[in-house]
């Protein structure tokens, strides 16, 4: 069995109509992990204790090619 090749996937985060691009990125095998991983990003912002959950914050899943994967909205 083969190992799936590792991707890049970016992690911009929409907030207060400004996008704060991920420069960096992760490397994931499939893009459902990527997505878990967004998932986890959008809880962890959630879970700061200063975060504005009605700013509309959503952390964007992107391939290496620009295709959104999946989107995260900000909630408890």
């Amino acid at each position: 069995m083969r190992a799936a090749a590792m991707q890049r996937y970016y992690f911009p985060i929409f907030h207060r109509g400004e996008t704060q691009p991920d420069d960096e990125g992760e490397m994931f095998g499939s893009p459902e992990l990527a997505a878990q991983y967004g998932a986890r990003v959008a809880r962890d912002i959630a879970s700061d204790p200063e975060c504005d959950l009605d700013a509309g914050t959503v952390v964007i899943v992107v391939d290496a090619s620009g295709a959104e994967i999946a989107r995260h909205g900000v909630t408890l």
